[in-house]
């Protein structure tokens, strides 16, 4: 089964190791995992408010959610704690 996993960073964490920056993937989109490839640039034009998808070539595409009735749902700014 296919998920949905959000990614709201769309800069890479950048930790120091010794005296070396090492830029870690938060966007999700790196092929070259856990490390960023640059890929983010790609996020940083996308609409506020909205939830894109990305497919093997980086081809975007928004994302509308519906509930079971096919209303469509407000996405949320932040994930409830559990």
């Amino acid at each position: 089964m296919a998920r949905i996993v959000r990614h709201d960073k769309n800069r890479p964490y950048v930790i120091e190791v010794g005296d070396q920056k090492v830029a870690i993937c938060a966007c999700g989109l790196s092929k070259k995992k856990p490390y960023c490839d640059g890929t983010h640039r790609i996020t940083w034009d996308e609409p506020e408010g909205t939830l894109s998808a990305y497919d093997e070539q980086n081809i975007r595409r928004l994302v509308r959610l519906v509930d079971e009735n096919g209303a469509l749902v407000d996405i949320p700014s932040s994930y409830p704690l559990e």
